[in-house]
């Protein structure tokens, strides 16, 4: 072909980026593509495959002239200065930049929020769909506009100090300074006695720990105790590429770049592979499953490989299937079948006294994604033994004893200081020195000794510490600055720090902020109506009853993809009915879902209302891997008077969930009471946990329920579905529930015709709801409301079930459960042969949490003893006695006159 791409290009040319900025110049079947860069963050970036594209047919022509300043913004981390509004995916996006600010939008705070523009001046006001059509002192002149040469000619302070973080972060080697790069925050204090003081300091900010040599090195690689750490260099695969391109072997190369664990993918290998257009999974081969061969550059003596397996599928216990350690003579080794979990890397230690060059990973789950590999090699690797570590050096005010300021040099990032008195004030600094040129010292740690510390154990208001939990460990809930880490609680001293999210207990600091834990949390003043009716595109009361969104919502946790539903969360949340899995996989074909109009819910409340906001409950978003559109749902009230109102589309992410939609009225117009709501996804894949209505509070309405909803008519689309309301029919008169095995059912009236309940259960029952519909495993207690003689819904005190037990329970057992699996009800397992039992109670009882009792025996794998063998002698005599563990050699040795002769039988054939 008479044509190249430009990675083709970058193959071809082997330009490596690590010490120079390379600028390629290629011409583009997209005449509007002026240039192209890599972003710092890149795994490329620092590869041959790095730098910068520019368009000839566009280089040095007039208003292109700093193409190539723009560009090389891209290349040292600056978004375009209209990121927040032009590039936003929508209104609700994260990113959307309404006022400067360092965290949204281009991640400056110096550059004012504006949509794309080439007028060198402030945009005309537009019609934005967000809202804002004003954009005033907006950044026209910056070079990461899209305005003319003639207009640009700046950068602000806050891209300049952007750049700068980048080139000596990313990009250290393009510079040619002398100096070390100092130590980003003051020393740590570790340790105080009487007579002395511990402090600790981290590395140069560069990260670099060697000192830099002109030739290349591999020293970047190795850590202080000279471990070597290299990423995959090489990888390759078997199984046949999904015809889409993503996944491929090349995406495991290089350092980790999934952005969210757990979350399907396009930066990772995965087996997953689809037959033309049936949207059919292949499975992986029998009998060794799907392979992925990763290859290092360098091998070596290995102390532990770390594996990213960011992607699993629903219940794949040993998704692992096997490891095989590949060796530098060719050899293997295999590790066998092994756990492994999506949120954190896995990583095996591996005792092996031979050269490591590879590995191969064995798995039957098709859907696993492998982001890359890691392996470090055991510490004074031959790798770095020409590296030389940088070295420090403690500066102290006042003075050591000898009135030398300085201490000596020293390669290690520790000092203790014998020279204190209590009560004195010291200033200590550390200065990072190469060769023979020093750095700038540190930012100062001044300390009184004797005084209290962050590290101490013990938490000091006076240093505004949130917790102490004696250690410098970001990560375990205390962080090295001695401040609750996001999503933790701390209590005591030291501090023993926990995730109070989704822990089953209310705290009263998460009461506003943790569904999971306390609900949805209804602000003051205002009244949260949940439906109370629902219908759906199709009306299935078995495979999927849309009665699952009405009350409050059972699923607090939100998946943004589901392959397969797992059974209980159909039975709290509403799903779509899909006639085939294979439709239900390819939103693109069309859905059998009764009629023409794709996927809706409509929703009905107990009485119409003016609403202030709208929310809508997520179980799962939808959202389909391979597709770049997020899924949206159009909203449309009606009220009263069936007259119809469009809130518009809004996105579904389980980033923002419940999303809340803001009700606007406008004050020429009375406000209309909205009686039901419709809603209409763009996927089938999506699930619906509950809707509620949230109303301002009226405390002076005498009657807020004289309406009362009516019964729908029967009929074909949702506008066949009637919410009217009308009067109240019957004495509407309250009475108390009958309900059995209850603990406490405490009732109050303020009037016949208004009642609340709070139930709880006995020990060792659990609350549902009618309808089908569980309520929360965490909810000990509910309260009921009546209103005109109407319960807003019917529970139930069921027996707690445990279900079958998991193997995990007794490995290499089945169970036997006679009399069912619920509260206080038995289970006895038997071994599975080979298998032999120790111990003698073999039965496991349903306790009154949900989980069975602790066995009081197991299951052993053991071998009985050997076969006789004729014309031989049994060498080791205690193999004739008892069970014996795997594992164990029995000898023998053939009579005079016979040997060894190959079993034909066993052979398998060929």
């Amino acid at each position: 072909r008479a044509y190249m791409s430009v990675k083709e290009l970058k193959e071809a040319l082997q330009l490596n980026s690590t010490h120079f900025l390379n600028v390629y110049f290629a011409s583009s079947v997209r005449e509007e593509l002026a240039g192209a860069a890599t972003w710092p963050w890149d795994k490329e970036a620092l590869s041959h495959l790095g730098g910068v594209v520019l368009n000839p047919a566009y280089y040095g022509m007039h208003g292109h002239t700093n193409t190539m300043i723009h560009e090389v913004g891209h290349i040292l981390g600056l978004y375009h200065v209209f990121k927040g509004v032009s590039e936003r995916e929508s209104c609700d996006d994260p990113c959307r930049e309404t006022t400067p600010s360092m965290e949204t939008g281009d991640l400056c705070a110096d550059t004012a929020p504006t949509p794309k523009s080439k007028l060198c001046r402030d945009p005309d006001p537009t019609n934005d769909t967000c809202g804002q059509t004003h954009f005033m002192g907006t950044p026209f002149n910056n070079y990461m506009s899209y305005t003319d040469d003639d207009c640009t000619n700046s950068f602000t302070p806050n891209q300049v100090a952007r750049m700068h973080c980048y080139l000596d972060l990313v990009y250290q080697r393009w510079g040619h300074r002398k100096k070390p790069a100092p130590i980003p925050i003051p020393p740590m204090i570790t340790g105080q006695t009487q007579d002395s003081l511990s402090i600790y300091w981290l590395p140069p900010i560069s990260g670099v720990i060697h000192e830099s040599r002109e030739q290349d090195t591999l020293c970047d690689s190795c850590a202080e105790d000279g471990t070597f750490r290299q990423y995959v260099h090489e990888a390759s695969s078997p199984r046949v590429c999904d015809s889409s391109g993503y996944w491929t072997p090349e995406e495991a190369e290089g350092p980790p770049d999934v952005d969210q664990p757990c979350e399907p993918s396009l930066q990772a290998w995965s087996p997953e592979l689809h037959l033309y257009d049936m949207n059919m999974t292949v499975p992986c081969p029998q009998p060794d499953g799907c392979i992925l061969e990763l290859r290092f550059l360098h091998p070596v003596y290995p102390d532990s490989l770390t594996l990213w397996t960011t992607y699993l599928s629903m219940g794949s216990p040993k998704a692992l299937s096997d490891i095989e350690i590949l060796t530098e003579q060719g050899e293997s080794i295999h590790l066998g079948p092994l756990d492994t979990f999506c949120d954190v890397p896995f990583t095996v230690k591996l005792n092996i006294p031979k050269k490591m060059s590879g590995v191969k990973i064995y798995t039957f789950d098709e859907r696993m994604e492998i982001d890359t590999a890691l392996l470090t090699s055991r510490p004074h690797s031959s790798l770095c033994s020409a590296c030389r570590l940088i070295q420090y050096r403690v500066l102290r005010d006042p003075p050591f004893a000898d009135g030398s300021p300085a201490t000596p040099l020293q390669a290690h990032r520790q000092f203790i200081d014998t020279e204190v008195t209590p009560g004195q004030v010291y200033r200590y600094q550390v200065q990072v020195v190469s060769h023979t040129t020093s750095g700038e010292a540190s930012p100062p740690l001044v300390h009184m000794h004797g005084t209290p510390y962050c590290g101490d154990g013990k938490v000091t208001t006076s240093l505004e510490e949130e917790c102490d939990d004696g250690d410098l460990l970001d990560g375990d809930g205390c962080s090295r600055m001695c401040k609750k880490e996001k999503g933790f609680n701390c209590v005591g001293e030291p501090s023993l720090c926990y995730i109070h999210d989704e822990d089953g207990v209310c705290e009263p600091f998460e009461k506003t902020s943790s569904m999971l834990d306390c609900g949805p949390h209804t602000p003051e003043g205002y009244v949260d109506l949940w439906a109370v009716k629902a219908y759906a595109s199709q009306q299935d009361a078995k495979a999927c009853p849309a009665s699952l969104v009405t009350g409050e919502p059972v699923v607090k946790v939100c998946k943004s993809h589901l392959h397969e539903v797992p059974k209980d969360l159909l039975q709290a949340a509403w799903f779509p009915c899909a006639p085939s899995q294979e439709n239900a996989q390819d939103p693109n074909k069309k859905m059998l879902l009764g009629d023409d109009e794709g996927v809706w819910i409509k929703v009905c409340f107990e009485r119409p209302a003016v609403p202030t906001s709208l929310l809508l409950f997520l179980a799962s978003s939808g959202t389909v891997p391979s597709q770049q559109h997020k899924p949206v749902v159009t909203i449309q009230l009606t009220d009263t008077d069936g007259q119809n109102r469009s809130l518009g589309m809004y996105e579904l992410s389980c980033q923002q969930n419940p999303i809340i939609i803001n009700v606007t009225h406008s004050q020429e117009d009375p406000s209309p009471q909205v009686a039901s709501v419709l809603f209409n996804f763009s996927s089938p894949l999506v699930g619906i946990a509950a809707v509620a209505l949230r109303t301002l509070a009226q405390p002076g309405s005498s009657d807020p329920l004289a309406t009362c909803l009516l019964q729908h008519e029967e009929g074909c689309h949702h506008q066949c579905y009637s919410c009217a309301h009308g009067a109240c029919m019957g004495s509407g008169t309250c009475t108390q529930p009958l309900l059995v095995h209850t603990a406490t059912l405490n009732c109050s009236s303020d009037g016949p015709r208004h009642m609340t309940c709070a139930v709880s259960c006995e020990k060792g029952f659990i609350l549902h709801a009618s309808g089908g519909k569980r309520l929360g495993s965490m909810e000990q207690e509910v309260v009921l409301t009546c209103s005109w003689g109407q319960w807003d819904r019917s529970v139930t005190c069921d027996p707690v079930d445990c279900r079958v037990p998991d193997q995990s329970h007794v490995y290499y057992a089945e169970f036997s459960c006679p009399v069912g699996t619920t509260y206080l009800q038995r289970c006895s397992f038997s071994c599975i042969p080979p298998a032999k039992l120790q111990g003698t109670n073999q039965w496991l009882t349903c306790m009154e949490d949900g989980l069975w009792s602790l066995p009081e025996a197991y299951c052993k794998l053991e071998c009985d003893s050997p076969p006789a063998v004729a014309n031989a002698k049994l060498l080791v005599p205690r193999c004739l006695q008892g069970n014996h563990d795997v594992g164990s050699v029995c000898r023998y040795k053939c009579k005079p006159g016979y040997h060894v002769a190959e079993n034909t039988a066993d052979k398998p054939k060929k």
